[in-house]
């Protein structure tokens, strides 16, 4: 069952991130353009393709869930899940930046990895914090010289 709300939780995310993503393309498009950047192993700049723009989008999503379900198994879970989050998102940040042929397609892409982000982690972080605290197991000792015979009321107990 949790792990049913952690899917829903996240095909929420992902699917409101999607949403946010294509908009911000279309609105990034209109003001500055085609946004250009060097893709790994080409000669020279690109364009961004929309497609490329959601299935990033799908991919970090996922990535968020199992990442979600790893640190629901931690006892500080939603502290290192945030923490977790805001390394990618910093890390995918300066990728971004070196890969953008203009400053402004820079901003874009760095504005769209945070739509991307604040619905996913936003749904995911909801679904952690959700979740029970983890706690350390404590085991029980017996004391075998304890006796575990009931006296009657009658009885006197033996020493």
């Amino acid at each position: 069952m949790a792990f049913a709300s952690l899917l829903r939780n996240g095909f929420m995310g992902i699917v409101a991130a999607v949403g946010a993503v294509v908009i911000t393309y279309f609105i990034a498009d209109a003001i500055s353009g085609p946004l250009m950047a060097a893709q790994p192993g080409a000669d020279g700049p690109q364009e961004v393709p929309l497609g490329g723009a959601v299935v990033g989008t799908v991919i970090g999503g996922v990535v968020g869930i199992v990442v979600a379900y790893i640190s629901s198994r931690m006892r500080r879970s939603t502290p290192i899940f945030v923490l977790i989050c805001v390394i990618g998102l910093v890390l995918y940040g300066l990728f971004a930046w070196s890969a953008a042929d203009s400053q402004s397609t820079g901003i874009w892409l760095n504005i769209m990895h945070l739509v991307a982000a604040v619905p996913i982690v936003g749904q995911l972080t909801r679904w952690v914090s959700s979740r029970p605290a983890v706690t350390k197991a404590t085991t029980t000792t017996v004391d075998a010289d304890a006796s575990t015979e009931v006296a009657s009321a009658d009885e006197t107990p033996a020493d």
